[in-house]
């Protein structure tokens, strides 16, 4: 298992705009995982990834996975990951070393199923679900969360070679600046929206008008500007209207912003 701090600030690294435009289109949408996986393949045979943001001490959260193989493998190993296993391989880490000179260096772990001590982690993400190596990408923020990428082979492609490694390391600042955009665009789609609805009409410092509620509510539940405009029979432009009156009460400037004020609330 190889654990280092790369120092690619100054590296050269070139995405072409087929694979960069769709990509900068879906941050904050399911499809980004793709669109990322997409993009890795530029620089290695990739044929899973996950996108990850470590919250606080160990809690993760899964913004999205892909493949590129058949059974979704990844993502079966992304989870399996989350679910406890997480702390054992943050026990296994070897100490990076020291050569450091950005304030929030890019850390690279590339690690092999043989190289998996513990056989429960090693049964449960590797081979279980058919993985056979996985090279993570990660950076501290000054928050102290961390985004995580990780990249993922299959058994049947083997291991990844040095000219891979090398040229993932390269693009690992750029590519975890993509995770960081997105795991801050992404709304979670888990509460309802009567919910929101509830929180928005509590905590506001002005009422909100009935459409502002509705309109702010969908938003927040994760439904777009689109999607927003057809569930109410509204235009686009309305729906913008009224969440620009909405933001406007809570002192906020976007959907984002808004969340974190009634999360923090």
């Amino acid at each position: 298992m190889r654990s280092w701090i790369a120092e690619t600030r100054d590296a050269d690294v070139r995405i072409s705009i087929d694979a960069l435009e769709p990509l900068t289109r879906s941050l904050g949408e399911p499809s980004c995982a793709r669109a990322m996986l997409d993009v890795l393949n530029q620089f290695a045979s990739v044929d899973h990834c996950a996108l990850l943001m470590r919250l606080r001490g160990p809690e993760l959260r899964l913004f999205g996975t892909a493949s590129r193989v058949a059974h979704a493998n990844g993502a079966r190993a992304a989870l399996r990951y989350m679910d406890g296993m997480h702390l054992l391989d943050m026990g296994q880490d070897a100490a990076p070393a020291s050569k450091v000179k950005d304030p929030a260096p890019v850390r690279l772990k590339y690690r092999t199923r043989e190289e998996v001590v513990n056989e429960k982690y090693r049964s449960a993400c590797y081979e279980h679900v058919g993985i056979e190596d996985r090279l993570t990408m990660s950076r501290p923020r000054a928050d102290g969360t961390e985004a995580l990428l990780y990249c993922y082979r299959d058994k049947s492609t083997g291991h990844f070679s040095e000219a891979e490694l090398d040229a993932l390391t390269a693009a690992a600042p750029l590519l975890l600046s993509f995770v960081e955009a997105h795991a801050k665009l992404t709304i979670p789609r888990d509460v309802p929206v009567a919910r929101w609805r509830e929180s928005l009409d509590h905590n506001a410092s002005a009422p909100l008008s009935s459409r502002e509620l509705d309109v702010c509510s969908n938003l927040l539940s994760g439904s777009t500007l689109g999607d927003t405009a057809a569930a109410l029979g509204l235009s686009i432009n309305t729906v913008i209207t009224y969440s620009r009156r909405a933001y406007a009460k809570f002192g906020v400037g976007s959907v984002r912003e808004l969340h974190d004020l009634l999360i923090s609330a």
